[in-house]
């Protein structure tokens, strides 16, 4: 078994008062470590029953811890510090790190892609101890809560720009009652898109083209009818691609000219691009061409991506059914 002093590298403020808050999950390599943390996760999970339990009951507890380990460390990520209402909570989250960290470390075989993950999970956690107090109180985690866009942040600020053509007053902001019923589904897309896992969206998409492959006694024509509704499903996983490449676009603009760092979760753009003007044109350049707009400002995202699976499906049942 690996061991790890886990009090090393305290985070502290630094001389203009910043605290430095190391978040996991805004580290470059965090999608490859993904898939260990959500298998540590389980773990974590596994082990909170007594007694042997089905495993749906693991998994649905597997996938409400990691939602609560994101969202919570997100938050305080934001606030760079905690309220007292708030201590309990953080201590809880802390704990879940702990716990995190032991599970991965119950190994001999240490290569340097876990000793990584072992610093990144522990600095955010120790950012998590460290963190400032602050006065009056803030907002405790609640599991059933709607998710919705942070302010001045990168989702917001793209989904703003987004909304534009369905403003019902042009000159009004980006809220429920200045915004059509169209405009409104958009918001929702772009706030299920900010959250969503992506990797356990496309393993939805391969579980059910997995069924489909396997399923007997399907004509050709109905097997072809059901994998091209599959692809349409979730066709919009191109999302995930889109707001990637384009994050990628912002951080050129923004780093190092602008700011040290963009974290697209916490970065409040606003500030920036009041002092910087110019920003504001680069940026929606790059939301203009990333996500299709077309003269009116809407954008054309899936109008390729569908197009192409309704012609590849109809290639098929054309020559092979």
């Amino acid at each position: 078994m690996g061991k790890f002093n886990f009090n090393l590298n305290e985070t502290r403020v630094d001389a203009n008062g910043h605290y430095d808050f190391q978040n996991v999950f805004e580290f470059p390599d965090f999608i490859e470590m993904r898939p260990k943390l959500r298998e540590a996760v389980r773990t974590v999970a596994r082990e909170a029953f007594d007694q042997p339990v089905l495993p749906v009951k693991v998994e649905r507890m597997t996938t409400s811890l990691e939602e609560q380990l994101e969202r919570e460390t997100r938050k305080y990520a934001r606030q760079l510090g905690v309220y007292d209402n708030q201590k309990g909570e953080r201590n809880e989250l802390v704990r879940l790190y702990t716990h995190i960290l032991q599970v991965i470390s119950r190994t001999d075989n240490i290569n340097e892609e876990l000793e990584d993950m072992i610093y990144a999970i522990n600095q955010t956690r120790l950012s998590l101890i460290g963190l400032p107090e602050l006065e009056g109180e803030g907002e405790l985690y609640d599991a059933d809560q709607d998710q919705e866009l942070i302010p001045g942040t990168y989702y917001y600020y793209v989904t703003e720009q987004l909304v534009k053509p369905y403003l019902i007053d042009p000159t009004g902001g980006m809220v429920p009652a200045n915004v059509t019923k169209e405009g409104r589904h958009l918001v929702v897309r772009m706030t299920t898109y900010a959250y969503r896992d992506w990797d356990a969206y496309l393993t939805h998409e391969y579980d059910e083209q997995h069924i489909v492959k396997n399923q007997k006694g399907l004509q050709e024509s109905e097997y072809f009818d059901k994998l091209e509704q599959i692809e349409l499903k979730y066709a919009d996983h191109i999302y995930s691609e889109v707001l990637a490449d384009n994050f990628q676009d912002f951080t050129k603009i923004l780093v190092p000219d602008v700011i040290p760092s963009f974290e697209i979760m916490s970065t409040d753009l606003r500030p920036l691009i009041a002092k910087r003007p110019g920003l504001k044109i680069q940026l929606a350049a790059k939301i203009a061409d990333h996500f299709k707009l077309d003269a009116d400002g809407k954008e054309h995202v899936m109008d390729q991506p569908l197009q192409e699976i309704k012609n590849k499906y109809r290639y098929y049942r054309e020559n092979f059914a």
